[in-house]
């Protein structure tokens, strides 16, 4: 409604922009847009054990479209961690990750997805898994 009303104005000003701002009204070209800002990093809240094979990561939620997370074995010194990356579209509910080995150790991490691309990995979260 306000914005016919605002489009009625403008018309009836017949292109005076200053009867128009006398109105009230803000010209469309004069509002400021806040830029948008890179989404902020995320980090590992918690690692709960699931089933056998199975951890549940719980991720802090930032404004994000969707977040990666991504796990590997801790290798042995020197060696390369071997990462697995997963999409992860929420953080409500935890996030299980699967077929994992138990007995072993895994390092975990986070990342958001926002309008401006990643942001950060976050700090490394490692869990043994049951």
């Amino acid at each position: 409604m306000l914005r016919l009303l605002g489009h009625y104005v403008e018309v009836a000003c017949k292109g005076d922009p200053h009867t128009f701002v006398s109105s009230g009204f803000v010209p469309a070209s004069a509002r400021q847009r806040t830029p948008s800002q890179p989404v902020s990093t995320p980090s590992i809240v918690k690692i709960d054990q699931g089933s056998t094979g199975q951890l549940l990561v719980t991720i802090q939620s930032v404004k994000a479209r969707s977040y990666e997370l991504r796990y590997g074995p801790v290798p042995a010194s020197g060696a390369t961690l071997n990462w697995t990356t997963i999409v992860v579209p929420s953080t409500k509910p935890a996030t299980p990750v699967n077929n994992l080995t138990p007995g072993t150790t895994y390092t975990f991490q986070v990342r958001a997805y926002g309008k401006l691309g990643f942001s950060d990995w976050s700090d490394a979260v490692e869990r043994m898994v049951i």
